[in-house]
């Protein structure tokens, strides 16, 4: 079971907030968007593989905090099988 990221009581991989401080965990409140928040000092960006390809199209880039289509740059965007 996932940890809010504001509150770090556990919650359902599936939940649209939290049921302890409401925060969204899930994009437009829609259970099949996730929702990528950074820690409060850093900015997704900086490990974001669409940002170092310079794909991204985010207004808030390079300085999102929260975004819908984040991918880890250490992670591969197709699994190896």
């Amino acid at each position: 079971m996932p940890d809010c990221p504001r509150c770090h009581q556990p919650v359902d991989a599936q939940a649209l907030a939290c049921a302890h401080c409401k925060i969204p965990l899930k994009a437009f409140g829609h259970p099949g968007i996730p929702l990528y928040r950074s820690k409060p000092e850093e900015f997704l960006c900086t490990t974001c593989i669409y940002h170092e390809d310079d794909t991204c199209n985010y207004p808030q880039r390079p300085f999102a905090k929260e975004c819908t289509l984040y991918h880890d740059r250490a992670e591969p965007l197709v699994p190896q099988t």
